[in-house]
């Protein structure tokens, strides 16, 4: 094992950043700025890597060598001259038995890297390898009591948050910054899901989810949660990728549960989705199914709108209108 060679992985990028931004202030605090080397796949110079491993520091005694972006993961491809001079990087330093000195600390940062490439086979192998991976539903609620402990929320009222925001610590991070902001500023005790529903009403992917949940239930309540978005000012491009994104997700969960596939988690393991998302709306799917036809034809319909604003039949501020149209058609 190589005590001084780190790889940092795992899709919880929060955690990740977190780790190097406490290693970056402890190497600045004891060692100054010279002691801090930074990389990634935009000024990835392998020539600078390597002085900077290898190189005695003029004012420092220790170094931290940060390289972001290796190894590859399998969607990066780099030009043929970088991918090259990579190629002879790796295989210079494993025939080297990566043999680098004492005094320099090495970080190799990739959330998802190709595990079929020879760099991360040897990491694998012989660096220390620190796993950055997304909190399960316990931590992730002792996350949130930690980051609003100066108010008082109870457990409902946290997964409540939590089912409307998903398992992002980015994302969980920024709506209870907002909160403690808010709640702050009109000097509120309590947190609860009248405070979430009004700050955290913002989050254009979550409200898809809850439109398409009145759709075909509510619809004085579909067109409410509309004219919020579009009050809160939300980009229609996003929106509407939002909004096709939560209707096939209706469409695939029912074609699941009609295959016998009835287990929430399970599903949440074959669309890639957040579980308390996919909990909460498999919760409905009695609604969801007598309604298939509806939510296919609501696709379909939301399809050929956007298509016609964008070659120009329609401007684009027929959108919203257009959207409140196809709900009044739904029966």
């Amino acid at each position: 094992m190589l005590t001084n060679i780190y790889l940092f992985t795992g899709q919880e990028t929060y955690l990740l950043d977190k780790e190097l931004h406490r290693r970056r202030e402890n190497f600045l605090n004891k060692f100054g700025p010279d002691s801090i080397f930074q990389f990634s796949l935009d000024n990835l110079d392998i020539w600078q890597i390597k002085q900077s491993i290898y190189s005695s520091g003029l004012f420092t005694t220790k170094k931290l060598i940060l390289i972001n972006g290796l190894p590859l993961d399998a969607l990066t491809k780099l030009g043929e001259d970088k991918n090259n001079e990579l190629t002879h990087f790796v295989e210079a330093f494993i025939k080297a038995e990566w043999k680098i000195p004492d005094d320099s600390l090495l970080v190799f940062i990739s959330s998802t890297p190709d595990k079929r490439l020879r760099l991360y086979k040897f990491l694998e192998k012989n660096a220390n390898i620190k796993e950055f991976n997304q909190m399960r539903t316990n931590d992730l609620e002792g996350f949130v009591k930690e980051e609003l402990k100066a108010f008082t929320i109870d457990h409902p009222t946290i997964h409540y948050l939590l089912t409307k925001v998903g398992s992002d610590l980015y994302r969980v991070w920024s709506e209870c910054d907002k909160l403690r902001t808010w709640a702050t500023v009109k000097d509120k005790k309590t947190i609860d899901e009248a405070m979430i529903d009004y700050i955290v009403f913002g989050q254009v992917e979550t409200d898809s989810f809850l439109l398409l949940k009145a759709l075909f239930t509510d619809q004085r309540k579909a067109m409410h949660i509309l004219e919020k978005i579009q009050e809160w000012g939300a980009d229609r491009n996003q929106f509407v990728g939002m909004l096709y994104r939560a209707t096939k997700f209706n469409i695939f969960m029912i074609d699941l549960d009609e295959s016998g596939v009835k287990d929430s988690k399970t599903i949440a393991g074959f669309l890639k989705m957040n579980p308390w998302q996919v909990k909460n709306a498999y919760a409905e799917i009695w609604a969801l199914k007598v309604n298939k036809k509806n939510i296919e034809t609501f696709y379909s319909h939301l399809i050929e709108l956007n298509a016609a604003i964008q070659t120009g039949k329609y401007p684009d501020t027929y959108f919203w209108l257009g959207v409140k149209k196809l709900i009044n058609q739904i029966v």
